[in-house]
């Protein structure tokens, strides 16, 4: 059993690398020279509600291996506690890390529970940071006047490929999740907030990925509708990976532990967007290859660009 399941997950990453190793060379052409896997995953906080197969410590193994064998140059993971971080970031040597840690004077709950990987062996920090999505980003607080009043943030990183000298942002989010039209008005500011931030601080010019759970999905050709509103300042300033890369799905990321099904409308809710990159495959990771059922009730979704 464990040969077949390995098979299987050594197939399932072998696809992903094929396809988009079949576009490289004419991105190459036009002047994109490094290549990037980008991942957003939403792994699920270690609720004590979720029991059996959906429990943490059932799902954990199967987490840390599909990141493993799917290979990601730079991970955006949301909801991890201090536990689950510490789990993964054992089990991933080969990534190092950015979050916001817990303090005397920064409770856990206040850090927003986000994490960002990146390969060691690719990539030099330059610099890194991040900000409260708020009326006072420098400061722990809460999402302007949202119905959610958990504490939201956004976690970034500015990297350098050694190989080929490029660099690059990468930033990792969550935004809030309750669907009164009053959170609808402040995912669209959380967007703007980082908008804002990118421009100042990586400028028009530089390559840059947002990945997170965005809880909002966009409809095509009706910008009122409230997930294209909540993501408006996104699209008017990047680029959406699903939308755009070479080969994409249509799949939904949030599947409630099965209670969704992959078409269901309105779930896309996890999102890549990007900024001076070419997309080339855009992947819903939603196949159980990696040893359990479901590693979360979000798929990871992964992307492949040059740049």
């Amino acid at each position: 059993m464990k040969i077949k399941i390995v098979s299987a997950l050594l197939l399932a990453a072998a696809a992903h690398t094929a396809q988009a190793s079949s576009l490289v060379t004419d991105s190459a052409a036009s002047g994109h020279t490094a290549g990037i896997a980008v991942m957003s995953f939403n792994i699920r906080f270690n609720n004590p509600l979720d029991t059996l197969d959906t429990a943490w410590e059932a799902r954990r193994e199967s987490c840390a291996r599909l990141i493993r064998l799917t290979g990601p140059d730079v991970v955006g993971i949301q909801e991890p506690r201090e536990i689950q971080k510490e789990y993964l970031m054992q089990m991933l040597p080969e990534y190092a890390s950015h979050t916001i840690a817990p303090s005397d004077t920064l409770p856990e709950k206040h850090t927003g529970h986000g994490l960002l990987l990146y390969r060691k062996d690719r990539y030099d920090l330059l610099d890194r940071g991040f900000f409260w999505l708020s009326a006072t980003p420098c400061r722990q607080s809460q999402p302007w006047d949202s119905t959610d009043r958990h504490y939201r943030v956004a976690i970034w990183v500015h990297l350098r490929d050694r190989d080929s000298g490029k660099d690059f942002f990468a930033l990792t989010t969550h935004f809030p999740y309750k669907k009164a039209p009053v959170d609808t008005e402040v995912r669209a500011r959380c967007a703007a907030l980082i908008v804002e931030r990118m421009k100042e601080t990586a400028g028009p010019d530089a390559t840059i990925f947002i990945t997170g759970d965005m809880n909002a999905s966009p409809v095509a050709g009706e910008p009122d509708a409230p997930g294209s509103r909540s993501l408006a300042p996104f699209f008017d300033w990047m680029k959406a990976a699903r939308d755009t890369s070479v080969l994409t799905d249509d799949l939904s990321s949030f599947n409630g532990f099965g209670r969704v099904a992959p078409g269901t409308k309105g779930k896309i809710l996890d999102h890549i967007f990007y900024r001076n990159a070419r997309p080339l495959v855009f992947t819903t990771l939603d196949k159980p290859d990696f040893g359990v059922r479901w590693n979360s009730d979000h798929f990871p979704i992964l992307t492949t660009f040059t740049y």
